[in-house]
């Protein structure tokens, strides 16, 4: 199951019975960023979940970043396995080099945009 980043923050707040504010504070991350990404209007980048990790570490990151998985890392050590962990860097690192592909692809429709909009004869 691939639950989605508005449940997770919802699941998140729950489980640490936290508000948003809290949870915002907590992990250093503005309140609207948080608020945006719960009610779904925004992808969060990789720095709002390492942020979100890092003030809550008992949540497993392959949740935390991908949604798969149960919210919580094994209870025995308080991680999840170095099998999870490789796959998990492997998985981000795929995401990355997609995430700035679709920059560049933006950037270049904004330069023919740009270039149209300027060669426009009125």
């Amino acid at each position: 199951m691939n639950t989605p980043v508005h449940a997770r923050i919802e699941m998140i707040l729950k489980h640490f019975n936290l508000n948003q504010k809290q949870l915002a504070k907590q992990a250093g991350l503005p309140e609207n960023t948080l608020s945006n990404a719960k009610k779904g209007k925004n992808i969060p980048n990789i720095e709002f979940f390492n942020a979100i990790y890092k003030a809550l570490p008992t949540i497993n990151p392959h949740w935390l970043y991908m949604g798969n998985g149960h919210m919580l890392a094994d209870n025995q050590n308080g991680t999840v396995s170095s099998i999870d962990e490789h796959e998990i860097a492997k998985k981000m690192d795929s995401m990355i080099k997609e995430i700035d592909y679709l920059r560049e692809q933006i950037r270049d429709k904004e330069e023919i945009i740009n270039l149209l909009k300027t060669n426009r004869v009125v």
